[in-house]
C-alpha cells in the first residue's frame, strides 16, 4: 500500500503553507525502517516542483500531478511536467483532484477541467521534447501512456486494458 502525502504551498488564505516543502519529506523518504514503503507525493509539491524532483531520486518516491492541474496554467505545468518525465518518468501519475465544489460546481466540472489540463501540459511538454529531439514520437506516445495511466496501474498492482 502507497502512503500518500498531500504536498502543495498553494490552497487557499486557512492553510498553512508552513511545512509543506517536499525536502521536509526527506529524512522520512531515507529512514531506513520505511525502505519497504512507498510513498506519493500528491499534488507534487506545487509550486515547489524542484524539490519534488530531487525527491523522486529516492526509490520509493513518486508524485501525482492533481491540484497542479487545477492551480497551473498549462504551460506553466508542461515545463513541471517536462523536466520531471525527462530525469524520473515512470514516478509521475496523472491525477485530477476531482472535488465537490460546491452548488456551481460540482466534481464532473472540476474533473473535467483537472482532466484537460493535464492532458493539454502533457501534451505541450511531449512535443517539445520531440521538437527538441530529446525524444521521438513513440517514445512521446509511451510517456503519455505512462503517466495517464500505467504508472499508476503498476504502483497500486492493478491491471490496464491494453489498446
Amino acid at each position: 500500500m502507497a502512503v500518500h502525502i498531500h504536498v502543495l504551498d498553494t490552497f487557499g488564505g486557512f492553510y498553512s503553507a508552513r511545512g509543506s516543502a517536499p525536502h521536509q519529506l526527506e529524512s522520512t523518504f531515507n529512514d531506513s525502517t520505511l525502505r519497504g514503503t512507498t510513498f506519493v507525493m500528491i499534488h507534487g509539491g506545487w509550486p515547489l516542483f524542484a524539490q519534488t524532483e530531487s525527491m523522486l531520486s529516492k526509490p520509493n518516491v513518486y508524485t501525482d500531478i492533481s491540484m497542479m492541474v487545477l492551480v497551473a496554467e498549462p504551460r506553466e505545468l508542461a515545463n513541471t511536467l517536462r523536466s520531471w518525465l525527462t530525469a524520473w518518468p515512470e514516478k509521475v501519475l496523472f491525477g485530477t483532484d476531482a472535488f465537490d465544489g460546491g452548488a456551481d460546481q460540482g466534481w464532473e466540472e472540476v474533473a473535467w477541467l483537472g482532466a484537460s489540463t493535464a492532458r493539454r501540459a502533457l501534451a505541450l511538454a511531449l512535443t517539445g521534447m520531440m521538437r527538441d529531439g530529446e525524444i521521438d514520437r513513440p517514445r512521446a506516445e509511451a510517456l503519455a501512456r505512462m503517466v495517464l495511466r500505467e504508472n499508476a496501474a503498476k504502483l497500486y498492482g492493478t491491471s490496464v486494458a491494453s489498446r
